[in-house]
């Protein structure tokens, strides 16, 4: 599997709430941090600790994709996430790090 068609999985997952599958995407010492490089969540029972509230909560968002670039082991996506429950349209660039079919890092700065 290409990095690109991981991170696709993990867009999936995510865009149907999927928790399992959101986290079957990811290494088990996976490291998210945002754009100042905070660590928001380190390693995979983290990510399920943090996303599984917010696809309980937000049923209906949708990431949509308006730019992807690749190259080697890195993906960038640019993303609108939308649908979310308190109605807040959410802007930012995504980061990830693919290594041996699993995301290892991701950093998140919001637009």
């Amino acid at each position: 599997m290409t990095p690109e068609e991981l991170i696709q999985k993990q867009l999936d997952a995510y865009n149907t709430c999927d928790i399992d599958g959101f986290c079957a995407t990811c290494a088990k010492d996976i490291l998210v941090r945002d754009g100042d490089g905070k660590v928001i969540c380190k390693g995979v029972k983290e990510v399920r600790e943090r996303y599984g509230p917010l696809f309980k909560d937000n049923p209906h968002q949708m990431a949509i994709i308006e730019q992807r670039l690749s190259g080697g082991i890195y993906v960038v996506d640019e993303e609108v996430v939308t649908g979310r429950a308190d109605g807040v349209q959410r802007r930012a660039l995504i980061l990830y790090k693919v290594v041996n079919d699993l995301c290892t890092e991701m950093t998140i700065v919001k637009k």
